[in-house]
């Protein structure tokens, strides 16, 4: 049994290890089922939905990786915890 998916929190990670990341299939999964939507992949709009909802969550950043060697498709997705003020 495969555990829920849920779009990750600031409080998974710490300060000595402040990113995490998340697949590309697991955040189009996230935005489908949050959206009503059918994308395959990274599209634009689902990048504008993940970074909104990031950033809504409290990370200090999100980042849209290209996957090594292909020049135009996305890994996945980096969040990064704000820093300590």
């Amino acid at each position: 049994m495969a555990a829920e998916l849920k779009f990750p929190v600031p409080g998974e990670v710490t300060d000595e290890d402040p990113s995490i990341l998340r697949t590309a299939e697991d955040i189009v999964a996230l935005a489908n089922a949050a959206n009503g939507t059918s994308y395959t992949n990274l599209a634009p709009a689902v990048q504008e939905w993940a970074r909104k909802k990031g950033l809504a969550l409290g990370w200090g950043g999100v980042h849209f990786p290209l996957q090594y060697p292909n020049k135009s498709k996305r890994a996945g997705v980096v969040f990064v915890k704000k820093s300590p003020a």
